[in-house]
């Protein structure tokens, strides 16, 4: 998986911003609105990462984070026109780098590929309860 991980953040060395800038951006824009710890989550990343991410995004103008209004302690994230931009043009990086990758795996082998990843995965959480 670390080969898979490098060989993506290869692919976007021309774009100014780091495979982990690229998910962030890529689930804020798929999420508009999103709290901080809501992005955490999907990324399965510290809060404290997340917060250190989000300033360095927010200081090159990529996001805006605004306080809930109800409850000061929830940020919410949006991109701006800028961060919006960005990942639009590097959606197709994305893209064709998922079909290189799954290239000669027909859609049977993902599926299974996938299930027997949730397998071991439980396995873990089930044994670690």
């Amino acid at each position: 998986m670390k080969q898979i991980s490098e060989a993506f953040s290869r692919r976007l060395q021309n774009t100014g911003i780091t495979r982990i800038q690229w998910i962030a951006l890529y689930h804020i824009k798929d999420n508009p609105s999103i709290s901080q710890r809501e992005l955490s989550n999907k990324m399965r990343v510290k809060d404290s990462s997340i917060g250190r991410l989000l300033d360095r995004l927010e200081r090159d103008e990529l996001v805006i984070k605004e306080r809930s209004s109800k409850d000061r302690r929830i940020i919410y994230v949006n991109l701006t026109e800028k961060g919006d931009n960005l990942i639009e043009e590097c959606l197709p990086i994305g893209a064709k780098f998922n079909e290189d990758l799954t290239k000669g795996i027909s859609e049977e082998e993902l599926k299974i590929f996938e299930d027997v990843i949730m397998k071991l995965k439980l396995n873990v959480v089930e044994e670690d309860v």
